[in-house]
């Protein structure tokens, strides 16, 4: 770990200038909005680079479409964290055995609600690794380019 990081200030300087890079010419094609950093943080780790995909922009295709096409243009992506919510430990309950008796016989009304905006954050983002970010500016303008070439022809995928 010692060894790496002292890499880490010349690595994070190139995920910096790559996704300022990705911001700048991603968030100009109709249908992508390039996720927002806080104005209070002065130094983002890009662990991930996501964006949001509104997919009416891309004929209709899914998300999910989307992420295969980008795929087949050899852009890895992640998956997404799907909403804590929407997990098998709390849609079973099992998480009430972690909790202390009284606490167990509360109604976590949290649970019923739909969460929007955590569901479309989930599902409707695009995610690509933190090692894309290490690459060229001739790879982060083959993103663009592939993200470009799936919406013109969104409408046969």
């Amino acid at each position: 770990l010692s060894q790496q990081l002292k890499r880490a200030d010349s690595l994070n300087s190139i995920r910096q200038r790559n996704a300022a890079y990705l911001d700048r010419e991603l968030g100009i094609i109709e249908g992508i909005t390039p996720q927002t950093t806080d104005l209070r943080v002065t130094c983002n780790g890009h662990y991930a680079y996501i964006f949001h995909l509104d997919g009416s922009a891309f004929s209709g295709i899914p998300v999910r479409r989307f992420i295969e096409a980008l795929n087949a243009e050899g852009i890895p992506t992640q998956a997404s964290y799907p909403p804590l919510h929407s997990l098998a430990l709390f849609k079973s309950g099992a998480y009430l055995q972690r909790l202390v008796p009284e606490e167990r016989r509360q109604d976590h009304a949290f649970l019923k609600a739909g969460f929007p905006v955590t569901a479309r954050g989930a599902w409707e983002t695009v995610w690509l690794p933190q090692n894309v970010l290490l690459g060229t500016e001739e790879d982060m303008t083959a993103v663009v380019g592939a993200v470009r070439k799936i919406q013109r022809h969104a409408h046969r995928l």
